[in-house]
């Protein structure tokens, strides 16, 4: 009747894992729910020896955003596989994914300002125009995903910093009315102003929470822009180049 275990008995199928999938979050009892919903399937078939419980773990870009408390998520889960061990004498490997959580923070597009162009009327906006975009960092454009941007001198020089700031739009480099680095939050096609330090053409934009989900997700060579390089800079400060610029 088209059910999995038909279909398992069907063609001779072993199942060896259980694998479902929720997203990335952070609330302990979902992850509960979740994790005794797949070990419900686990012990339909004595042959499962894994449960991978996909989805990542919350993290927060922004000041005021929630990251997943790992050993508040885990305690739940835990019991749920204890709990599951003493009820079948069966001990499952559990798997998890949590590359978001390693890594988000640990990347950064860096980016200059190209143009900028100030509109007039009740609608009008000063948007900041940037080397860089959707062809490096899609999440926005994607998801209506909210980063952390901020504008350094381009100079390079901190007494070049200034207090002095404004709100922009900021927007990537594609001719592309989607190509929105500051989206509303959840809409990726309705732009928002950002508060930022007030910039100039050749200063620089630092897009942060950048290290996952984004150089993989990028459109490449999109409007034909060549790929960006990327640089890896190691625990002493000292950075190596990892792709050259195309």
């Amino acid at each position: 009747d088209g059910t999995v275990p038909d279909i398992v008995e069907k063609y001779g199928l072993t199942v060896e894992r259980i694998h479902t999938h929720i997203g990335s979050g952070s609330d302990p009892g979902i992850w509960q729910q979740v994790a005794v919903k797949s070990l419900s399937f686990c012990k339909i078939w004595p042959t499962v020896e894994a449960c991978n419980l996909g989805g990542g773990y919350k993290v927060g870009r922004n000041a005021g955003e929630p990251t997943t408390d790992l050993q508040e998520i885990g305690k739940p889960v835990k019991e749920a596989f204890k709990k599951f061990a003493e009820d079948t004498g069966r001990k499952l490997k559990m798997e998890i994914e949590p590359g978001t959580y390693l890594v988000a923070m640990a990347g950064a597009l860096v980016s200059t300002v190209q143009d900028k162009v100030v509109t007039t009327g009740e609608s009008g906006h000063t948007f900041l125009k940037l080397d860089a975009g959707m062809t490096d960092v899609l999440r926005p454009s994607l998801y209506g995903a909210i980063h952390p941007l901020t504008v350094l001198p381009g100079s390079g020089l901190a007494a070049d910093v200034g207090s002095e700031t404004e709100d922009v739009v900021v927007v990537g480099h594609c001719c592309e009315s989607g190509d929105l680095m500051t989206p509303k939050p959840g809409e990726p096609e309705d732009l928002a102003e950002r508060t930022l330090r007030k910039a100039e053409i050749g200063d620089i934009v630092v897009m942060d929470g950048s290290g996952a989900y984004c150089s993989g997700m990028s459109t490449k060579n999109y409007n034909s822009f060549p790929e960006a390089p990327e640089v890896l800079v190691d625990k002493e400060g000292k950075p190596h180049l990892v792709r050259k610029r195309q």
